[in-house]
């Protein structure tokens, strides 16, 4: 009896994680309907786990279920995103600063390849790879800062909003401006220049930012959250100033 227990508990917080994990990564977008059965099918258990999973998910606003309908996918409120935002200022422009003074050339290998295969990607239409390899991209530039507590600290911060990691999902006309930053980014990092690297990437941060405040003032209507957009767009318009035109 203890080892079925076991078992189904197991069972449930696997099909929480790949679900959960599937709506962070874009693969089910905003709307989208999520069946049960399906997900069983894939996870190869039964719907009972799977439901489980589903009512966290639900519980958490991951999800909503309506009778007879069934399971959606929530549209993301990025309402309290600003304060999350402010944090990762905090760190990840720490980590890009350290990052320019220790990065090895290994690293920096690293970050053009990814560079190159996030541009086949982008040429393919295949976000989701695209979303990945971003994030492979970020994690190498965060390790070369050489300091775990920092980087354990990013990773725990971007976990409280992982519907952000699908940006480009949501919004695919954010890749070829994200190159761009990239590229500079990559020059920062070859001059070995801190605080240049820091400004850039905090930059790079911004533009992504103002697409989620935009996103957020679409679905919701509120005027706050177009001002507030506004504001990041002056950010942007800095950034703009150090691609040079490009």
């Amino acid at each position: 009896m203890v080892e079925q227990i076991i078992r189904f508990d197991t069972k449930s917080r696997i099909a929480y994680g790949a679900i959960k994990g599937a709506i962070a990564e874009g693969r089910y977008l905003p709307g989208g309907k999520i069946g049960i059965s399906q997900i069983a099918r894939e996870l190869s258990t039964s719907d009972i786990p799977v439901r489980e999973a589903m009512q966290r998910l639900e519980a958490e606003g991951l999800l909503e279920y309506t009778p007879h309908v069934g399971f959606r996918v929530t549209r993301p409120d990025f309402g309290d995103y600003v304060h999350m935002f402010e944090v990762r200022q905090l760190l990840e422009g720490e980590a890009a600063k350290r990052a320019a003074t220790r990065i090895s050339a290994s690293s920096l290998a690293e970050l053009k390849r990814l560079d190159t295969e996030m541009a086949t990607a982008m040429r393919e239409g295949a976000m989701q790879s695209f979303s990945q390899l971003n994030r492979q991209f970020h994690t190498v530039l965060f390790e070369a800062s050489e300091n775990p507590v920092l980087i354990r600290e990013i990773e725990h911060v971007g976990s409280i909003y992982p519907r952000t990691h699908a940006i480009f999902v949501m919004f695919p006309q954010r890749a070829e401006s994200a190159m761009r930053e990239h590229a500079v980014i990559i020059q920062c990092l070859e001059r070995r220049d801190a605080a240049a690297t820091k400004h850039v990437y905090l930059a790079h941060m911004a533009a992504g930012y103002d697409m989620l405040l935009k996103y957020r003032g679409e679905t919701s209507g509120e005027a706050g959250a177009h001002n507030d957009a506004d504001a990041a767009d002056a950010h942007n318009s800095v950034f703009n100033g150090l691609l040079g035109g490009k």
